[in-house]
């Protein structure tokens, strides 16, 4: 049996939610009765897959939140000390996975809506093809990250149109947020992301936004290290809905009390 580890994600000062006047952390928000990330780990408990681990990367001084939101699941809190993006978030957690994993599934405490036939899936494929990095996408209109494909369909690249100022196209093919990563691609390739770009006397990475991202820095990593990456497109756009202002929080309630 593959020895499997998820890693939630649950960084963000939540400025748009302090806006609107809500001051609880946004993947503490309760959704379906439950606080967000507890509802995702127990949707994850609940599927086909046996996790070995659970990790959740939270904020310096909410530790003890989370402790309260996650008790009895047995997750291992860990936190990002400085708030430096999504990929040196993944990469504070490598320090804790326990050495029998071999695959590590990443996504965010604040998606509540990814549907588990859509993890069981892009695992089957990411086991299937013995890749590197596998994104769970959905094809849609103005794509947000678009995966690039070359002539033959094979996945070239991967750009942000947010941070990065790539150019959107009218209809293309977008992680969910939802990823799997062999543990090989993470001490590699991760490590070496952070090791070559990590600029310790400035506390930043040598990057445009200074953070360390993570679906687009792992594409081009793993295939310039000759590690496979695809993306499979067997998401829906719902399964993207996080939770980030006041409006998306009731949107995503009323689904899941669908």
């Amino acid at each position: 049996m593959v020895a499997l580890a998820a890693v939630l994600l649950c960084g963000g000062k939540g400025s748009r939610m302090l806006a609107g006047g809500v001051t609880t952390h946004k993947p503490l928000l309760e959704v379906g009765g439950m606080p967000a990330t507890r509802f995702v780990v127990e949707g994850l408990l609940g599927g086909n897959l046996e996790f070995s681990q659970f990790i959740i990367v939270v904020p310096p001084g909410r530790e003890k939140e989370y402790e309260v939101a996650l008790d009895g699941l047995g997750c291992r809190i860990i936190t990002q000390e400085v708030a430096l993006g999504t990929g040196n978030a993944v990469y504070d957690s490598l320090d804790h996975l326990l050495a029998p994993i071999e695959h590590v599934y990443v996504s965010f405490g604040t998606q509540p809506l990814v549907r588990t036939e859509t993890i069981e899936g892009s695992l089957e494929v990411h086991l299937e093809q013995g890749l590197g990095f596998t994104l769970a996408t959905v094809v849609m209109d103005n794509p947000y990250a678009p995966l690039l494909r070359d002539a033959e369909g094979v996945v070239c690249g991967s750009v942000e149109t947010h941070l990065e100022g790539a150019e959107m196209p009218a209809r293309g093919e977008t992680n969910i947020g939802a990823y799997w990563a062999s543990r090989a691609a993470l001490d590699g390739v991760l490590s070496s992301l952070h090791d070559d770009l990590f600029r310790e006397e400035e506390v930043r990475y040598a990057t445009t936004s200074g953070e360390l991202g993570f679906p687009n820095e792992m594409v081009r990593g793993c295939l310039a290290a000759g590690l496979g990456v695809d993306g499979v497109p067997i998401a829906n756009e719902i399964e993207m809905l996080g939770i980030k202002t006041p409006e998306t929080l009731a949107a995503i309630r009323e689904i899941v009390g669908e």
